[in-house]
């Protein structure tokens, strides 16, 4: 820094302590104006940026700033987490390994590093980096705690137990390493143990969020509806949900003749779909029904039964007495299997919405069968619930018209896209499906569809329309187990994975059903 420039630094810094962002934001320019390297400038520019919370702008700042190799570790450390907070993950890496050098095994940069690296999806080298900060703090419970989290990522399930139990011998009321371990120990269908998990967790805190849900999502699975849909409320207290209304409104089964009752979407497209068939229920104790759903939903669940009206999120809503989150229906209605047992087919679709699929087909008398192999990235459990398009190859040579129903792609599924659509083998109407609306008039087409677990399979089902759902080894709780039937929809088959993360069952299982179906079609034909 040159000396010139230190009093309009000084005024600047004062300035953003003050809370007088803009006026900072204006010394600090007239400094870069004149030298558009000076580091101390730049440094306290990612600053603004990122008291504006805009950690992109904060970033490019910061990268700049930390360049120079006189850079301190404490600058270094700043400008690595200015860099993840804008997603610059590997630039985020760069910088704490530089920090690394100035300060082995600094434990701030190690966990750094190691997150980054998992946001990279490069789970091998983030492992080394928590390796390495456990060989440094052997004694320190969060250090084995984000180990076991990492080790369950990569699939090394013995591993990640001992983690979470190492951390537990350290720290024995740490509630959130029972309650990992309890997850844990459900994916690996050993329930009653994670039961116990989640309840030694609760014994420490009676009011941690997540070991309820966790608790109410396993014995949903279990089909213990009534202890599950109780506990699921805990919901919308572990910080990750909120659905903005007053809790005092919500309504608990109070008298609803005459009435007026907002029930709101929440989750997914797919949650919205299945429990929308419970709004009937309400209209039939004698309420005017609102119904709010996801923008991309309203067109499709218009004419829904029992809603007087169906809304988009930024609608205007009227005056109502009462509001409902929509998979707190179960719950307040008290219901379990058998009152949804196999229900009829409750959503319509509208054929103007989508052309005739012979148009993209020709005549054809062969089976028509729609298919999706991933669902949303961001989703949770994306890792285990989506597979690679290159796994179903067996299905697609069966003697069957495929049409993809997968709306968007992923860059790494496209070469598997072309190739099939090349091959005359596959149909993509992903281009076509812009709607929920257009996808439920392609559906209605189609004489069976074979999905993942994703928002189409409610759609289908919905539709009552044959579906065949590709299930992980421990499935969304809906699924329940041992079963290859499901009480959502009457005319679902569920093929599950009987190896953790493999797929290949399930595709044989799929495939061998499908010459079946195809065999049965062509045999009636002939009759």
């Amino acid at each position: 820094m040159t000396d010139a420039f230190v009093p309009l630094l000084v005024q600047a810094r004062q300035h953003f302590t003050a809370g007088r962002i803009d006026a900072a934001e204006q010394g600090l320019q007239s400094i870069l104006q004149a030298n558009p390297d000076h580091t101390g400038a730049l440094e306290a520019m990612s600053f603004v940026w990122a008291a504006r919370e805009d950690y992109v702008r904060a970033s490019e700042f910061a990268w700049r700033a930390a360049q120079p190799d006189t850079t301190t570790a404490a600058q270094l450390q700043q400008a690595a987490r200015i860099c993840q907070l804008a997603q610059r993950h590997a630039d985020a890496v760069a910088l704490y390994d530089r920090l690394l050098v100035l300060v082995p095994d600094h434990a701030h940069s190690l966990h750094g590093a190691a997150m980054s690296l998992v946001q990279l999806e490069q789970g091998e080298a983030a492992l080394a980096y928590l390796m390495r900060l456990t060989r440094r703090y052997p004694d320190a419970e969060q250090v084995h705690y984000n180990l076991g989290t990492l080790l369950g990522a990569l699939g090394r399930y013995d591993d990640e137990l001992n983690a979470y139990r190492r951390a537990i011998e350290l720290k024995p009321d740490f509630v959130a390493a029972y309650v990992n371990l309890g997850v844990a120990l459900r994916d690996l269908h050993r329930f009653d143990d994670a039961l116990r998990q989640f309840k030694k967790a609760l014994s420490i805190d009676v009011n941690d969020a997540g070991a309820r849900t966790n608790r109410a999502q396993t014995n949903l699975l279990l089909g213990e509806f009534e202890h599950g849909w109780r506990e699921y409320e805990w919901r919308w207290r572990d910080g990750a949900m909120s659905h903005g209304f007053p809790d005092a409104t919500q309504w608990t089964g109070q008298p609803l003749d005459g009435k007026t009752v907002l029930v709101h979407a929440e989750q997914g497209f797919g949650d919205t779909l299945q429990f929308v068939r419970f709004i009937p229920r309400l209209a039939a104790m004698g309420a005017n029904v609102i119904v709010r759903v996801q923008e991309p939903l309203v067109a499709l669940l218009q004419d829904i039964a029992g809603a007087a009206s169906v809304v988009g999120p930024q609608a205007p809503l009227p005056a109502f007495d009462y509001h409902l989150p929509m998979l707190s229906l179960p719950n307040v209605l008290k219901l379990r299997e058998a009152d949804f047992a196999n229900s009829a087919p409750y959503l319509q679709a509208d054929e103007s919405k989508f052309d005739s699929l012979s148009d993209l087909t020709g005549e054809t008398l062969k089976l028509r069968v729609g298919v999706v192999w991933s669902g949303r990235p961001t989703h949770p459990n994306d890792r285990n619930r989506s597979m690679p398009l290159a796994e179903l190859a067996p299905l697609f040579e069966a003697d069957a018209c495929f049409v993809s129903l997968q709306k968007d792609p992923r860059e790494s599924d496209r070469a598997s896209v072309n190739a099939l659509v090349q091959r005359g083998r596959l149909i993509d109407t992903g281009p076509r499906l812009t709607t929920f609306a257009a996808t439920a008039a392609l559906i209605d087409q189609l004489d069976l569809v074979i999905t993942v677990d994703t928002a189409v399979a409610h759609l289908a089902g919905a539709l009552g329309k044959p579906v065949w759902i590709a299930l992980p080894f421990t499935p969304d709780w809906r699924w329940q187990l041992n079963r290859d039937d499901s009480p959502w929809y009457a005319a679902t088959r569920l093929f599950r994975q009987t190896r953790r993360g493999e797929w290949s069952d399930v595709v044989t299982g799929l495939r061998t059903a499908l010459d079946a179906r195809i065999a049965a079609r062509q045999a009636s034909s002939q009759r």
